[in-house]
């Protein structure tokens, strides 16, 4: 590699670091993926077992275990923290922004693979979806390593095998992370490039070889196995009601949701990749005629395995049945990879004062906070539960939650702001890494902000009232599901049991009956609250008269987060 490619890649190397990895321990971990993984995790950790992940003595096995032990060996070095639970996501998105840099350089030189990984590196998606403990930056990263490997192998004749087998051994670590889509996504990109560029068929007939189906089968077979051979029938529940679920759209799957809409899904879009979103917009709009121009010219093989890698996962997850905000994150180097060749070698001119002028309105907005009137922002947050995606997270915060944000959106879009102003006035290089600064504060504002509203979505601030309210008699009840509540896993050592749940939705409880103990229904809690056992109630905020009604008993608030209470008898 040049000096000056390696003076790049230490650049972007450095920032990655600052950026991603210096915040990793800043705020609570979430409800939802944070608290199951890091529930099991911390299981793990702590002597439980490493081939069954459990979640409140429960089985959780709609993934394979990779990420679990990435992070219970992350656990075991540094404790059983937020910075710990992270740490290994935080690793993977480093490593994904890198590979986002080879990739560019064997399109367009390192200045190219540069900018493609400054643009993924300090979109606000990476900061927000990014950050959330769950496989898709671990997946994503693999993904983007096996197509890598596929890349070299195509113009190494020499090690082409060595580069196969690297490809054969992402491929399975990836499905090892989240499932057989893990083969499947690189496979149908490989398929889709030769299509666009048959001229590269020849070098890839030694893909599909016994050997590389051995090391997929020898990482992945052996769990899945014992997992069969322990929880009898569990493996056609996987394939066939949870995975086949969720593509069809069937109501099936244990982990069945509200999906986001397509148009909201491709809106959405447009804030995870801002502000990048908008300098491609604006570049779009100021120089259409010279892209009218442009002759389009039967793609190379890079170019081509870049444009099908976006196709086949964008496309296959709006053709799916149920999709979440972060379904298509495998595909955005192929994306920041378009864009880095969009704005390349163009004046950004227009696009930094476009950006500086929206950034100042941002500002001025969070400064008028105070003054709006009362009629606007008006209406409660909503419950947890009702706070499922993005979406209804955005449309659903009340005044008092915009407030919070106040200070921290002032001085994020105030340097973002100042940076995008002295990008308009700069040009080349400099006016990239001034955008690049000014990303930087959209995407701390964004690492703070969710750290300042973390009691709207993590129990975390109720656990310690919890844990010195309890005593070994006492039972712990949420009002609701494993899912809005899995953070008091993480947080405190006591068992959970479930308020008005269907335990059937699981395969290990429905089949195997275990954990069905840890489910109990309205009128069951009502007996219990009166029958003199120590008990804690996390339950909404709204929901307190209806609790005591239910009981006919009053009920004492010890503690709060967000829009939930504990409640104890």
């Amino acid at each position: 590699m040049k000096s000056a490619n390696r003076w790049l890649l230490l650049v972007l190397s450095a920032l990655a670091a600052g950026l991603i990895l210096a915040p990793s321990g800043w705020g609570d971990l979430y409800n939802e993926t944070d608290g199951q993984y890091g529930a099991a995790a911390k299981t793990m950790a702590r002597g439980g077992s490493w081939l069954v992940p459990e979640n409140d003595g429960i089985p959780r096995l709609v993934k394979p275990p990779l990420l679990y032990w990435a992070m219970a060996v992350s656990m075991k070095t540094f404790g059983v923290n937020a910075f710990a639970a992270r740490l290994p996501g935080a690793l993977a998105t480093v490593a994904w922004v890198l590979l986002t840099f080879l990739f560019g350089t064997r399109m367009g030189g390192a200045w190219r693979g540069f900018l493609a990984g400054a643009i993924l590196l300090t979109s606000l998606g990476i900061f927000t979806l990014g950050r959330i403990v769950m496989p898709e930056p671990l997946f994503s990263a693999l993904i983007a390593g096996g197509l890598y490997c596929v890349l070299r192998a195509q113009d190494d004749a020499i090690r082409r095998q060595r580069w196969f087998v690297g490809f054969w051994i992402c491929a399975a670590l990836a499905s090892f992370t989240k499932g057989p889509h893990g083969l499947l996504y690189p496979l149908l990109i490989i398929g889709g490039a030769v299509l666009l560029c048959p001229s590269a068929r020849k070098e890839f007939r030694g893909l599909l070889s016994w050997q590389g189906a051995l090391i997929f089968l020898a990482i992945n077979l052996p769990w899945y196995v014992f997992i069969e051979s322990k929880y009898p029938g569990w493996l056609g529940n996987l394939f066939f009601t949870e995975q086949l679920g969720h593509v069809t759209g069937s109501s099936a799957p244990a982990t069945n949701y509200s999906i986001v809409p397509r148009w909201q899904f491709l809106f959405l879009h447009g804030a995870w990749f801002f502000p990048w979103s908008i300098v491609t917009l604006t570049v779009l709009l100021s120089s259409w005629k010279s892209l009218g121009r442009i002759v389009i010219r039967r793609p190379n093989f890079t170019t081509a395995l870049v444009a099908s890698w976006a196709v086949v996962i964008l496309a296959s997850v709006l053709l799916a049945g149920q999709r979440q905000d972060y379904y298509a994150m495998a595909m955005w180097p192929a994306a920041m990879l378009g864009i880095a060749a969009l704005i390349e070698n163009r004046s950004l001119r227009p696009a930094a004062i476009t950006l500086s002028v929206l950034l100042a309105m941002g500002f001025l907005a969070a400064l008028a906070l105070p003054l709006l009137s009362p009629t606007i922002l008006t209406g409660d947050t909503a419950s947890v539960a009702e706070r499922s995606t993005a979406w209804a997270t955005l449309t659903n915060f009340d005044r008092s939650v915009w407030q919070s944000l106040r200070v921290t959106a002032l001085w994020s879009l105030g340097g973002a702001t100042l940076g995008a102003a002295l990008a308009a006035g700069m040009t080349g290089r400099k006016q990239i890494f001034a955008l690049v600064a000014a990303s930087a504060c959209l995407a701390f504002g964004a690492v703070g902000g969710m750290s300042v509203v973390s009691p709207y979505f993590s129990l975390a601030k109720i656990a310690p009232v919890l844990t010195s309210a309890a005593t070994s008699e006492t039972r712990l009840i949420y009002d609701g599901g494993l899912d809005s509540g899995s953070s008091l896993l993480f947080y405190t050592d006591l068992p959970v049991t479930w308020l008005d749940q269907n335990p059937k939705e699981d395969f290990v409880t429905r089949r195997f009956g275990i954990g069905r103990d840890l489910f109990l229904t309205s009128p069951q809690l009502a007996k219990l609250w009166k029958s003199g056992q120590p008990i804690l109630l996390v339950t909404e905020k709204s929901k307190l008269l209806y609790w005591q009604s239910v009981t006919n008993q009053k009920m004492t608030q010890i503690a709060e987060s967000g829009t939930q209470i504990l409640l104890k008898n």
